[in-house]
């Protein structure tokens, strides 16, 4: 029996039922920048706050990897937060969702609503730290997703979604360079608005892909992690446990 702890305070308890994973993917090599989609005028100019939008990032994971395979059980997900010294506390919620290719707009490549992980909570930073999320243990399946074969060429893909309650713009998603050996074909960042009030004309729900702006300007590839085992096909579309969320606190 495998114990997973939310935030060091409540834990929940799933029996494992498969071997340690791989990791799929890996977006790890941290950039000096990090972006927060909640903040004001992120989208627009004079745009308000709102802390239930939802970054989502493609997670292309290799043919190489995947072989025959079209969907990947996923046993773990990790991000990367960076806090600037004096962030304020904020909780952060992890989400997975499916890509969908050849949509209309104003609907996007990502299937909206996502499905949430689950949440963690994050304290005042005193220093300037990038802080890991992690959800799942590497062996218990945490959910099945179908992978997009046509987004990316040679890649089957999903999205991994971050929100965060704060608005202030000391917390952010950290953005990073592909890790070696994990080719990353994709640059683009999709966000879920649920209320709307990005600033942009016709206020979608759904903006992207984007990125931000031209070279030198950072690809928009944020720090997320992957675990978990290719298969043939889904087992189930939504959670098969709700695993808890573990914070690894690495200061830089």
């Amino acid at each position: 029996m495998r114990k997973f702890f939310v935030s060091g305070a409540v834990c929940l308890s799933l029996m494992a039922t498969a071997a340690q994973a791989a990791v799929v993917y890996s977006a790890s090599v941290e950039t000096g920048s990090r972006a927060n989609i909640g903040a004001a005028g992120f989208f627009a100019p004079g745009a308000a706050a709102d802390g239930a939008r939802v970054a989502y990032d493609d997670v292309p994971v290799n043919n190489l990897i995947l072989g025959s395979n079209t969907s990947l059980e996923v046993t773990k997900v990790t991000v990367g937060i960076r806090r600037l010294a004096g962030a304020p506390a904020t909780d952060v919620s992890l989400f997975w969702t499916g890509l969908t290719t050849g949509t209309t707009p104003p609907d996007t490549q990502i299937d909206t609503p996502g499905n949430l992980i689950g949440t963690a909570s994050l304290g005042v930073a005193g220093a300037s730290v990038t802080t890991l999320v992690s959800a799942g243990d590497g062996v218990t399946p945490l959910f099945t997703v179908p992978l997009n074969s046509t987004l990316i060429s040679g890649f089957g893909s999903f999205a991994v979604g971050v929100r965060l309650s704060s608005t202030d713009p000391l917390n952010g998603w950290r953005l990073t360079t592909p890790s070696a050996g994990f080719a990353n074909a994709g640059t683009a960042l999709w966000a879920h608005d649920p209320n709307g009030t990005s600033g942009i004309a016709g206020a979608p729900t759904e903006i992207g892909p984007f990125n931000f702006g031209a070279a030198p300007a950072p690809a928009a590839t944020m720090y997320i992690i992957v675990e978990g085992n290719p298969v043939p096909e889904p087992s189930s579309l939504g959670l098969l446990g709700m695993a808890g969320l573990a914070l690894v606190r690495r200061r830089r």
